[in-house]
């Protein structure tokens, strides 16, 4: 669940543990993955400084990245909060499927929904996790209604709609993410600052200057409020590419009950602080959080449930849904 440019159509991104998609088609030497690294550290990091700390020349990186970039094997976007861009209603959906239905197939017809961003096969009660994120609610609902319920082979559908997504962090590649590697908070922006989020969604990489002169401010403006946001954990400028394809992950979500006479809001941030953690949802339905994680391998992704999250003061009760297969698609403020 990350928000990136979205000019044209959707663009489909398959990601397979088992590299059978498109972007496993492209295998990616060492040196790919160094640059991919650096710039999950940060996406605006320039190219010259990327050349220096692997030794290659900037040219090498420079063509190297618009390759990446044209086979869509990374985006360089603005993770923000989807609220900065327009979206006032988010939901993760649990479907579940007739037993005749073939799940990939209905995996494909909901990523084709526009206001669907990413569908999720996993393993438990539901085959298939979707997350839809739209302008109001009034739209979610006329979305499920007209477009998710009435797809073949979809049977039942729980929504769990977002009062927050509380974090969201997305450095899966190079490093692995620890509690003190940067992600995003959701907190209030005001409009200068959601005006430079949304041009950066369209290409995290823009010119400053072109930015000014889009919203008509000086560039030292646009630089100071970028800086505000980027230290403030408003927002993060990265590369995204898939944790599943890219390097050996185990991927889960974590539906969590909060004890009663705990703050939903305590127990997020004690999530916060766990390493592997790289999105928290605060939701409505029966589960009061939906947690993502990404580990090295599913051993290490079932100590992460028994030695670690278990542990969390003011946890009732947990149930794990370990990722098959995600498709992803971009979703931008053009979508609002």
């Amino acid at each position: 669940m990350n928000i990136a440019d979205l000019r044209e159509a959707p663009s489909v991104t398959r990601l397979q543990p088992t590299g059978h998609g498109p972007l496993s088609e492209q295998p990616l030497s060492a040196t790919d993955r160094e640059i991919i690294a650096h710039l999950q550290e940060d996406g605006r990091r320039p190219f010259v400084a990327i050349a220096r700390e692997l030794n290659i020349s900037e040219r090498t990186v420079r063509n190297r990245v618009h390759q990446l970039l044209e086979q869509n094997v990374i985006q360089i976007v603005a993770l923000t909060d989807p609220a900065s861009l327009g979206f006032q209603a988010g939901a993760l959906m649990g479907i579940s499927l007739d037993l005749t239905a073939p799940v990939s197939a209905v995996a494909e017809a909901l990523i084709g929904i526009a206001e669907v961003d990413y569908v999720v096969t996993t393993t438990g009660r539901f085959p298939l996790f979707v997350e839809i994120i739209c302008s109001d609610m009034g739209r979610m609902q006329r979305i499920l209604d007209s477009q998710v319920a009435v797809l073949q082979g979809v049977k039942g559908i729980e929504v769990f709609p977002y009062y927050s997504v509380f974090y969201q962090r997305a450095q899966f590649f190079g490093r692995a993410p620890t509690s003190q590697t940067p992600g995003v908070l959701s907190r209030e922006m005001d409009e200068v600052d959601r005006k430079i989020v949304r041009e950066l969604s369209f290409d995290g990489r823009a010119p400053l200057k072109n930015i000014a002169i889009a919203l008509d401010i000086s560039e030292s403006q646009v630089r100071g409020r970028l800086n505000a946001l980027l230290e403030s954990g408003l927002l993060n400028i990265m590369a995204i590419t898939s944790p599943m394809n890219l390097e050996q992950r185990a991927l889960a979500w974590v539906a969590i009950t909060v004890r009663p006479g705990v703050r939903v809001k305590d127990v997020a941030e004690r999530l916060r602080a766990l390493d592997n953690v790289s999105y928290i949802t605060i939701c409505a339905g029966r589960f009061d959080l939906f947690v993502e994680v990404v580990c090295a391998s599913r051993a290490s992704l079932f100590e992460l449930i028994d030695d670690s999250l278990r542990m969390v003061e003011g946890i009732e009760r947990i149930e794990s849904f370990p990722y098959i297969d995600l498709l992803y698609k971009r979703l931008g403020s053009d979508r609002v």
